[in-house]
């Protein structure tokens, strides 16, 4: 085979190679919570997916040697995706049962702010798990006897850890400083669907010695 003929050989080629779509092994990374597989394209499980929602909860709160109480809510939260990195924000508000309404400030007796980043590191079976870190603080609107705010343990909660995720539902589980409590604590948070519009939702933390707290519901999802 002559040079020449060697070199018409490598040019065919690379005409067919650039002619011929994209493979089956080709992947996007469209931001899905859960992977799936169509014919042509295969969805990056790690990718993570983007949204916006609205909640009104109801939840109990329990945190000894208190009584327990029974508080009415609404909750606004939003993750944007960014391959396999997501960034969350969360916002609570929240009242008395009977009292609380979303759209009268009046009626708040607490507001709360979350943030946290996490980057997921694998996947199994439509299930994401990554390595995340968050942070929040707690602002209670109601006041004592001397006119100031309850004071709390910490002045803000902060940890690092775990968010496991999959089609419906999510969680947090991360080790560090919870507002109420004093010292370090293991925290917990999550939100699992249980029909198109109501969902399970809780936050937990536990700081040893018996001391722990505890908000577990119930949400209506409104938006």
């Amino acid at each position: 085979m002559t040079r020449k003929s060697l070199i018409l050989l490598v040019i065919l080629a690379l005409t067919l190679i650039a002619a011929v779509p994209a493979s089956s092994q080709e992947v996007v990374t469209e931001p899905l919570t859960v992977p799936i597989t169509e014919e042509g394209i295969v969805y990056d499980p790690l990718a993570q997916a983007s949204g916006v929602e609205g909640w009104i909860w109801a939840m109990r709160y329990t945190s000894p040697p208190a009584e327990p109480r029974d508080l009415a809510g609404g909750r606004f939260q939003a993750i944007l995706g960014a391959g396999k990195w997501g960034f969350a924000f969360r916002g609570d508000f929240s009242g008395l049962p009977g009292e609380f309404d979303q759209v009268d400030i009046a009626t708040f007796r607490t507001l709360e702010g979350h943030i946290g980043v996490h980057r997921n590191v694998g996947a199994a079976e439509g299930v994401q798990v990554g390595v995340a870190l968050g942070t929040g603080l707690a602002v209670s609107l109601e006041v004592g006897e001397d006119g100031l705010p309850p004071i709390t343990a910490n002045k803000f909660s902060y940890g690092a850890g775990l968010r496991v995720a999959g089609k419906g539902w999510w969680s947090y589980l991360l080790f560090g400083q919870y507002q109420a409590l004093p010292g370090f604590s293991l925290i917990g948070t999550y939100q699992v669907k249980m029909t198109e519009r109501t969902a399970a939702v809780g936050t937990f933390a536990y700081g040893g010695q018996q001391l722990y707290v505890a908000q577990l519901g119930v949400a209506v999802r409104w938006w």
